[in-house]
């Protein structure tokens, strides 16, 4: 007889778990449990159970990887390079710091990308995860009175902004409608982002 999951866990999650646990990308385990790729990041801010099952189930993920691979030069081989570039873009979003974790230059991963099909689907999918953890990360700062870390929100706010024409295609492909129309809607949401932030920093200012 099959188990039901415990009443303050949603259906989807062991899916979404089993899913990270085979692929070690959260937009890839999204697909797998049938959820839009904002779900998981949503419900990984108000529980800290599922918090701690995803971050586990990650950690597991990355031991089971093999030992980091070296060229002659003693520098990242070119499959380690790529695997530790995609993985800190899924999580920053960010190009120049991603490079910077794999020892690459920049200018590297964007040729390898602008020659290989497979490294730059592989790209956007990361970049569109990346993008997806960087929105909650944002809102959820915004939406918390008294937040426990301060957040560089303006560089959020470029890197959102710097990515939108590569996120509104992919999320125009995946939802089947216009980028125009994905493009337009990622403004209106970096514009609210930004009006939030004013208006956070206008009752600070008055206290001066």
């Amino acid at each position: 007889m099959k188990r039901s999951p415990p009443a303050d866990r949603h259906a989807w999650e062991d899916a979404f778990i089993a899913g990270l646990r085979a692929y070690g990308m959260a937009s890839r385990a999204a697909q797998a449990a049938g959820v839009s790729d904002s779900t998981p990041y949503a419900r990984r801010k108000r529980s800290a159970a599922f918090r701690q099952r995803w971050d586990q189930t990650l950690a597991d993920y990355r031991a089971r990887r093999p030992a980091k691979l070296r060229n002659r030069a003693d520098k990242p081989a070119p499959r380690q390079w790529q695997r530790t570039f995609l993985e800190a873009l899924s999580e920053t979003s960010n190009v120049s710091a991603s490079a910077k974790r794999a020892h690459v230059p920049p200018r590297e991963a964007y040729r390898l990308r602008r020659c290989d099909s497979d490294f730059a689907d592989a790209w956007r999918a990361a970049l569109f995860e990346g993008y997806a953890n960087l929105e909650m990360e944002v809102l959820g700062y915004l939406r918390d009175p008294t937040p426990k870390h301060r957040m560089d929100v303006a560089s959020a706010l470029r890197l959102l902004a710097a990515h939108k024409d590569t996120i509104a295609g992919e999320r125009a492909t995946r939802a089947n409608v216009s980028a125009a129309e994905v493009r337009a809607s990622i403004e209106r949401k970096v514009e609210i982002f930004r009006r939030q932030i004013a208006n956070r920093r206008e009752p600070a200012a008055d206290e001066h």
